[in-house]
C-alpha cells in the first residue's frame, strides 16, 4: 500500500524546525503563520497550490519548497 503522507510535512513539524526554541509547537505554528501572512508573495504562491490559511495542517513537498524559497531553510 502506498503511503500518501510520505511527501508531506505537518505544519507543526515545519514550524518547530523554524522556531526550535518556541515553548510549545502551538507557539511555533503561530509564529510561522505570522511569517507567512507578512509575505504577500509567499502567501499568494502558496494559495495557488491549494493552501488555505486556518485550515491547513500539512504542507506538500511543493509547498515546503515554496516556503524555503521565501524564508530560507530552517537552521
Amino acid at each position: 500500500m502506498c503511503d500518501v503522507r510520505k511527501n508531506v510535512i505537518t505544519f507543526a513539524e515545519l514550524a518547530t524546525l523554524y522556531f526550535p526554541y518556541a515553548s510549545t509547537p502551538r507557539n511555533a505554528v503561530r509564529s510561522l503563520n505570522r511569517w507567512i501572512n507578512r509575505c504577500p508573495d509567499l502567501l499568494e504562491e502558496l494559495r495557488q497550490t491549494g493552501y488555505a490559511p486556518y485550515n491547513h495542517r500539512y504542507f506538500t513537498s511543493r509547498q515546503h519548497a515554496i516556503i524555503v524559497k521565501y524564508l530560507d531553510p530552517p537552521e
